[in-house]
Formats: structure tokens, C-alpha cells, sequence
């Protein structure tokens, strides 16, 4: 061993070398004090540990050791364990100053290099999906651009069909499994040595770049995907079908969201005119800017009606409870439902716009009839998956509510099962800063599938609504799961709202099930404003409920 203690001034010209774990020659009468035994990085996602990463530098894991950790349990940690060689009879001041610019400085090197890969990693890829992501597709597009070999590739949106389908009937975990299945076979399709590859934009939505020459070897692969699925303990096969619009790069494309936006127009045709693949066109490009441009105009202009649909409680002597306000698109001498709009409105990304356009005008309105002296039930606006991408969307709303000055009670934030089943930990952190400030959320299309149990325990709500075909007397099984949902429901504190009632009747079954809240056309039709101030002014229903009920129990 040597017994000098090394120059201190001189090891930062060796330190690289012990970063990248060589210990040369040069580097030998560090090593000789101190080495790195093990280097281990653990990945987190969430808290939660999700990978983890062991390398073994040198054999001597048996001797005396001190480990140095570094990053945060959000993220990634870092240990590497040193071992080291006992001075006798005890180290010299040189000797501990040393230990410990080594121990530091290392440690604090190796954890740069070894975190930025692993912040490479999570940033371009979808741990969840094992599939990239959107940053690395964006990413990818750059470098095409920039070394000239962009327009040997074509670029599908694809859409996987009737999704909300599984999700409804089975629950959002087997509908995410489903999602998973389909995506790793759909990320075996990219021949990678070209430079192909498959993304995961989230929830049912993929990318795949894949060379020109192949798009039909992937539009038939697209059009039957099996899937195997596993509910009540029986596993079944399902075969997923996919939307796509394509487009093809060519010499003009000189940005990725150019070629991306050419894709979601093609992809926006296929749906409003039921085909299942689309090729981006001048046609196509010359249609949807009008439409945008139009949709775009109407809202800046203020031409968007908001209409109110009455939800009725059945409880005591029937009356309004409460009410969901609806945009209507005034066009052509016609009112325009957002069914007929609302693919365009997302696709383009107004549909956030208009959401917060409802908002606003609900909250200016409760403000003008209260001063009005009129009584106010709680009026729910619909919110779009969308802005569950941002993470201030509770703020946001909470500021258009403050703005106007109205009781929160009074503001109810829903949100469709459908769209949030890939963004929970987000719905979970906007519900709960919504419920806590006093604003009601709701969670409209829900399930009565596995993964309810866990929505029911988790999220922070004060409603959820079901459909009313979950009570279809050709299905008693059903019936039977629906009916134990709802007193689940009630028992948690939730308020459970019926939609789609067509009868008396069906009303009157899910009212022995525990439901007294109906929002449907059988009782009342979505109200213009001046129809809607009436009906607050008169909110008693004429509808004989008890002695319905009453006959029927005898």
C-alpha cells in the first residue's frame, strides 16, 4: 500500500475515470485508498419504486464500507457503497480530508451521470406502457428534420374503437389492461433497425412513424388486434379494431406539429364520416380549417347558448335539485348539439376554451339571478379530459368562480369516466383541492366494473351518475351489481344521479335501489336560460312517485 497520502490537487484530473468506474494506472493510488464497490439506482414513479438498477464495481463488498445516497424518493435514488482500506493506527488529517472529497465528490459525479440518464428514460418513454411518449415523438422529429431523412416516413394517429365499451361493461382496469395489451403488440409492428417506432400518447391514443412503403402492412394489422381479457375469473379473447389519419412527410413539413396536426385532421374526417382510415389531403386541410375557423369565431364572438338540463329529485314531493349546463352552437338558422361538434372542438383544442366559456357565463348568470333575489340550486359544467393535462386546471377554475363571487356550493366540476380513466392520480389531486374548496365534482359515465371499488374509495366527489340501461330486465345479474353500486354509493356519502330514464317504471326500481336524482328527458328537457329562470322560479314537478311505488309494493 502506499503509505503517502495522494495529492489532492491532482485527483480532479483523474476523477472522470473513477465516475465511468476505470480505475487505471494513473488512477491506482487513489483506488488504493478508496474504491467503489456498488453502484445501485432505484427509479420511482409516484413514491412507488418501480425499477431497479444493481452494478457491482469491485468484489470487495466484504470490507469496510460507507454508502453515500442522493436523489429523492419522487424520483430516483442513488447509492453507491465505497469501501475502503483502514489506515493504522488511525487516518492523518490529509488522509480524512481526502476520504472525504472523494466520497463527495464522486459520489456527486456518478449521481449526475447516472440520474440524467434515468431522467432521460422517464422523460421519453411511458414507464406504464413500456412504449415511448409524446417528448421522445416530438424529439424524434427534430433529428428527422435536421439529418434530412423525414420524408422517407409516414405518421399514423390511430384511435383504438369502442374502448368505453370494456370500460363500461368491465371497469377501467380491464379497459387499461386491454389499452397495455394492445400497445405492446402494436410497439412489436416498427421494424426499429429503419427507424421506425411506436408511441403512446396516452389513454387509447398511439403514434407510429414507419417508412412510406409500409402503410398498407399497417392498416392491416390495425383492423384486427386480439386481445386477451380476463373478468370473473373467465379469460375471453377481444378483438380491437382502430381509427388512423395518416399523413406522409414531404419536403414542405418542417416541424413536428405540422406533421401531427395534418394527422388529427385526417384522423377528425375518419370519425365525422365513419370511415376507419383517412389519408391526410388539401381537401381534408381546406374543410377542417373552415370548420375550426368557424367554431373558432363563434366562440370569440359569444356566440355559444348555454342551455341547462334539470336533474329531479324524487325524494319527497318532486322538485329541481340541481342542473348540468350544455353548450349550443347557434348555425345556419339550427342549434347545434356539442355531439355534433365536440370532435372537432377536441381535435382542434378549443374544446378547453369552451369549457371555460361555459363556466364563465354559469358563474355570471348565478350572479345576476341571485342579486335578482332568486333561489339557486348547484349547476354543474362539463370538463373535457383535456385539461386534466394541466395541473393548475383546479386554480383555474377556482379563480373564474372567485372572480364572480359566488358560493361554491353553487359550481359543481364533472368529469366523464372515460376521459379521465388514464389520468387518475390527477382527477384525484383536482378533486380533492375542488371538494376541499366547496365546489361539487361529479364523475358522469360511471362504471359498474372492478375498478369502481377503488374510485369509490379514492376520489374526492359529491356525485357520480350511472345510465339507466345498467337496469335492463333482460339482464338480472345486472341488475343485481348495479343495485348493490348504488347503496355502496350512498353508504360512502356519494349522491347517485340516474340518467336516461325512458318510465315511470324504471324509475320507480332504481328509487328501491336507493337513487332519487334522475336527469332525463322523460321529466325535463335541456332549458334555454329564460325557460331555466322559470323553472327555478317554479321548481315543483306535477309527477305522482310515491303512489306509484306504494301500488306497486302491494
Amino acid at each position: 500500500m502506499i503509505a503517502d497520502t495522494p495529492d489532492i490537487k491532482t485527483f480532479f484530473d483523474t476523477l472522470d475515470e473513477c465516475v465511468d468506474c476505470k480505475f487505471s494506472e494513473k488512477f491506482s493510488k487513489y483506488a488504493d485508498y478508496l474504491s467503489i464497490a456498488k453502484i445501485e439506482d432505484t427509479q420511482y414513479t409516484g413514491g412507488k419504486p418501480i425499477s431497479k438498477n444493481v452494478d457491482y464495481v469491485s468484489d470487495n463488498i466484504g470490507q469496510e464500507f460507507f454508502e453515500v445516497t442522493l436523489g429523492s424518493k419522487e424520483s430516483v435514488i442513488t447509492v453507491v457503497r465505497f469501501t475502503y482500506t483502514q489506515f493504522p493506527p488511525q487516518f492523518t488529517v490529509e488522509q480524512e480530508e481526502f476520504m472525504f472529497i472523494f466520497k463527495n465528490c464522486v459520489a456527486n459525479k456518478i449521481a449526475v451521470n447516472r440520474l440524467s440518464d434515468q431522467y432521460s428514460y422517464i422523460y421519453n418513454n411511458d414507464i406504464d406502457f413500456g412504449m415511448h411518449n409524446q417528448n421522445y415523438l416530438f424529439t424524434k422529429f427534430d433529428e428527422m428534420f435536421t439529418t434530412g431523412v423525414a420524408t422517407r416516413y409516414s405518421v399514423a394517429f390511430i384511435n383504438i374503437k369502442h374502448v368505453n365499451q370494456i370500460n363500461r361493461y368491465f371497469g377501467s382496469d380491464i379497459a387499461g389492461s386491454a389499452i397495455k395489451m394492445f400497445g405492446a403488440k402494436l410497439n412489436s409492428f416498427p421494424d426499429k433497425d429503419r427507424g421506425e417506432f411506436a408511441v403512446h400518447l396516452g389513454g387509447d391514443n398511439f403514434v407510429v412513424v414507419l417508412i412510406t412503403s409500409r402503410l398498407t402492412e399497417l392498416e392491416h394489422f390495425i383492423s384486427s388486434v386480439p386481445v386477451s381479457l380476463s373478468y370473473g375469473g373467465d379469460r375471453f379473447e377481444h378483438i380491437f379494431s382502430c381509427r388512423a389519419g395518416i399523413t406522409t412527410i414531404r419536403p414542405n413539413h418542417r416541424f413536428g406539429n405540422h406533421v401531427m396536426g395534418e394527422c388529427s385532421q385526417a384522423f377528425s374526417y375518419s370519425k365525422k364520416n365513419n370511415v376507419d382510415v383517412v389519408h391526410y389531403t388539401d381537401a381534408i386541410n381546406e374543410s377542417n380549417h373552415n370548420n375550426t375557423e368557424t367554431l373558432t369565431r363563434a366562440l370569440n364572438e359569444n356566440k355559444f347558448l348555454i342551455y341547462y338540463q334539470p336533474v329531479i329529485s324524487l325524494e319527497e314531493k318532486p322538485s329541481l335539485h340541481a342542473a348540468e349546463a350544455l353548450a349550443r352552437w347557434p348555425l345556419d338558422g339550427k342549434i347545434i348539439s356539442p355531439q355534433e361538434f365536440i370532435t372537432l372542438a377536441t381535435d382542434s383544442g378549443i374544446v378547453t376554451k369552451i369549457d371555460f366559456y361555459v363556466l364563465e357565463n354559469v358563474c355570471r348568470n348565478i350572479k345576476s339571478w341571485q342579486e335578482q333575489g332568486i333561489s339557486i340550486v348547484p349547476i354543474t359544467v362539463n370538463f373535457s379530459g383535456r385539461h386534466l393535462f394541466n395541473s393548475l386546471i383546479a386554480d383555474n377554475i377556482l379563480e373564474v368562480i372567485d372572480k364572480y363571487g359566488i358560493d361554491h356550493k353553487l359550481i359543481g366540476i364533472e368529469f366523464s369516466e372515460p376521459d379521465f380513466t388514464q389520468r387518475m392520480p390527477i382527477l384525484k389531486d383536482v378533486s380533492r383541492t375542488l371538494s376541499e374548496a366547496g365546489v361539487l365534482v361529479t364523475l358522469d359515465k360511471f362504471s359498474t366494473g372492478q375498478s369502481t371499488l377503488t374510485l369509490l374509495h379514492d376520489m374526492d366527489a359529491s356525485y357520480v351518475k350511472i345510465s339507466a340501461d345498467r337496469f335492463d330486465p333482460d339482464d338480472p345479474k345486472g341488475r343485481i351489481i348495479a343495485n348493490d353500486m348504488i347503496n355502496l354509493a350512498n353508504i360512502l356519502g356519494y349522491k347517485v344521479i340516474c340518467e336516461g330514464v325512458e318510465t315511470q317504471k324504471q324509475a320507480n326500481d332504481l328509487m328501491m335501489c336507493g337513487c332519487n336524482l334522475f336527469q332525463s328527458f322523460f321529466y325535463d328537457k335541456p332549458l334555454s336560460e329564460r325557460f331555466f329562470l322559470n323553472r327555478l322560479q317554479n321548481p315543483y314537478y306535477d309527477i305522482e312517485v310515491a303512489d306509484k311505488i306504494s301500488e306497486e309494493q302491494e
